[in-house]
């Protein structure tokens, strides 16, 4: 009888947890712990990966734009300067007393309209200078001593006057200004008396003016040529000291446009913007100190983290005081399994949550549904076990009619099997009888016409007439006739020679030596009535003088079943074919044989069944299914091979028989 489970037994299952095991208070804590820890963890990488590169991001455009801004600054403060000696250069007069005062005053203007400018001189086609003014702001000696000091220099060894472009209004290179004697860029415009006007651009002042920008505290404005030379800075202390921007930090701003530079072991983030004016290869790099830029983004993911923390700092409180409640709810159904354990049902609770309170009142039904359900189990394992009784004397009976009956099923299989083999030989036999019918009757039909040449021959001695030509004639017929009769007489004798070694291999299935192309040649005659009806060509590829030791008989009759199945199912609705027997010799003593077609092939679904007894294609239509369930039970077993078949719809069917070179004599054949 089966033991029936308790009601403690089944209320300890359900309800009460085992020993080693956490409280319903430690789980939500640990969960509540694991969320906040995730949570934290997310907004880390959020503060990270998302709000830290778009600030960076920001204050990168803000740098950017400042340089861009001071970029077109300083472009529009050469640009201008262009424009008003292209102007100036239509005005000046050619020469009189009046002219050069007005050349003058025109000078003088262009010299007070541009911040930048350091002096404005003219040169004659010599190349000496005939007028010079600077800007008002200078004292009146100092002014007047420096261009009477200045008149008549010559100037004409200087790149601005030998320059091929000095035809038109253009902006030079840095050079060492004669007239300043200090470095200068030069604006410089042909006039009507072949000569030159030319305004010197102080880079110092060039760099004031940019500096005078609204750039914030704390940012520094290079300008800077191609080969990292900084030309004018917001100080001028760098200019002054003629110091380059390190290599490094020019590759970098070249090909990112921004970043952190370092200038005397200073970290800076630098932005830079391209000057191109006339001949001028310029960058302005604008540079802000790397903790300003970055200092506001810690702050920022500082302040994100920490209002994120409290926050979820509160919620952890909020939740540690839900799991109590929660704990000491499930605490109080615990209390009341353990009294259903010990057979009292407590009095009902009340819960605030719905949930609790239900589960609170289906624990009390579910004690009293299993109080009625123990008393049915009890009456139905009775019955139950009866039944069981019942059931094992009715299959002990039904095991011993189905013992027998495979008993039977057994020795049907084998006497089916051995009626497949007398079929097959007697369509063998039938077959052969059918083909000698050719030969003797072909020896009968020469004989008879030899008899009757003879008769006319006796004829002809009888009558006393005989002439040579009938007498060689007569010759010739006999020797045709023999000589068919002879053949005719071989084909018979090969057929039955073929028909009794086929039949002594199969009959009596004894162990000798044997070639492998003798066996082939003698079943492929023996098949040859059948291949030629279905016009099926067999071809045959072997080693000549292959030999080996064995049971021929069953070696044959795998073949003849691979090639009557090739026939039947392969060519079936084929007019005509080709059987290919391909024979190899392997290493470590073993052979190879192939029986492949090119027939209509054999269906997947099909495939890992066509070895198995009483499975055929042709049910109904005198198929047995026991061809290849023979064929496998033969190399398996009788000749210790292995057998492998590989075939494709449409394309053919691929048998594949390893055999060892010799096989092992056994006491008692298989059948």
């Amino acid at each position: 009888m089966v033991p029936l489970p308790r009601l403690t037994d089944l209320v300890q299952l359900t309800i009460l947890p085992k020993r080693g095991l956490s409280s319903l208070r430690q789980v939500l804590l640990r969960s509540a712990a694991a969320v906040v820890l995730v949570q934290f963890c997310f907004t880390l990488g959020v503060a990270k990966f998302k709000l830290f590169p778009q600030v960076e991001g920001l204050q990168i455009a803000l740098n950017a734009t400042l340089a861009e801004n001071i970029a077109r600054s300083t472009q529009r403060s050469l640009t201008r300067p262009m424009a008003a000696v292209q102007a100036a250069v239509y005005q000046l007069g050619v020469d009189g007393a009046r002219a050069a005062v007005l050349n003058l005053a025109i000078m003088q203007q262009l010299a007070d309209s541009n911040d930048a400018a350091e002096s404005v001189y003219t040169l004659d086609r010599t190349g000496r200078v005939t007028a010079l003014v600077y800007p008002r702001g200078e004292s009146a000696a100092s002014v007047r001593s420096s261009a009477d000091n200045r008149l008549a220099l010559d100037l004409s060894q200087s790149e601005m006057f030998r320059s091929i472009e000095k035809h038109k209004v253009r902006i030079s290179p840095i050079f060492l200004s004669a007239v300043s004697d200090r470095p200068m860029i030069a604006i410089t415009g042909p006039i009507a008396s072949g000569g030159l006007l030319a305004m010197e651009i102080s880079l110092a002042r060039l760099g004031q003016v940019q500096n005078g920008s609204d750039v914030g505290d704390g940012v520094q404005v290079l300008i800077v040529d191609n080969n990292g030379q900084i030309i004018a800075d917001s100080d001028g202390v760098k200019a002054k000291q003629s110091a380059m921007l390190p290599i490094e930090a020019m590759r970098q701003l070249e090909t990112r446009g921004a970043g952190v530079i370092a200038i005397d072991e200073v970290p800076w983030f630098a932005s830079s913007a391209k000057i191109s004016v006339g001949a001028l290869d310029w960058r302005v790099v604008v540079m802000r100190p790397e903790a300003l830029v970055y200092q506001p983004i810690f702050n920022i993911v500082w302040a994100s983290t920490v209002s994120t923390g409290i926050l979820l700092g509160i919620a952890v409180l909020l939740f540690v005081w839900i799991a109590r409640k929660f704990s000491h709810a499930t605490e109080t159904l615990s209390q009341d399994a353990l009294s259903l354990e010990q057979g009292k049902i407590p009095a009902p609770r009340r819960f605030r949550v719905k949930e609790l309170h239900a589960l609170d009142h289906s624990l009390r039904a579910m004690a009293s549904n299993l109080l009625q359900r123990e008393a049915l189990l009890k009456q139905s394992n009775e019955v139950l076990e009866a039944r069981v009784e019942e059931r094992t004397q009715h299959l002990s009976h039904a095991n011993a009619e189905l013992g027998s009956a495979m008993q039977q099923l057994k020795q049907t299989q084998a006497d089916l099997v051995q009626a497949g083999k007398m079929a097959a030989l007697g369509s063998m036999v039938a077959g052969v009888a059918h083909e000698m019918n050719t030969p003797v009757g072909n020896a009968r039909l020469a004989a008879t016409s030899l008899v009757y040449r003879a008769q006319q021959l006796r004829s002809i001695l009888d009558s006393g007439k005989v002439s040579k030509s009938d007498i060689t004639q007569c010759a010739i017929d006999f020797e045709e006739g023999a000589s068919l009769i002879d053949k005719s007489l071989g084909r018979a004798a090969d057929l039955v020679r073929s028909f009794k070694q086929v039949a002594v291999d199969q009959s009596s299935n004894r162990y000798r030596i044997f070639s492998i192309n003798e066996i082939i040649h003698e079943n492929q005659v023996l098949l040859s009535p059948r291949l030629s009806k279905a016009h099926i060509v067999v071809t045959v590829q072997a080693p000549d003088q292959l030999e080996m030791s064995g049971y021929p008989g069953d070696i044959g009759q795998v073949l003849t079943n691979l090639i009557e199945n090739a026939m039947v199912h392969g060519y079936a609705d084929a007019p005509s074919g080709e059987i290919f027997i391909d024979v190899v010799l392997l290493a470590r003593e073993r052979v190879r044989i192939q029986v492949r077609d090119a027939g209509c092939g054999i269906p997947e679904v099909s495939l890992g069944r066509i070895f198995d007894p009483f499975f055929t294609s042709r049910m109904g239509q005198g198929g047995s299914g026991l061809g290849l369930a023979i064929v496998y039970k033969l190399v398996t077993q009788s000749l210790a091979g292995s057998i492998v078949v590989a075939s494709a719809v449409g394309v053919g069917t691929t048998f594949t028989v390893e055999l060892p070179l010799h096989v092992r004599e056994r006491s008692e054949a298989v059948t």
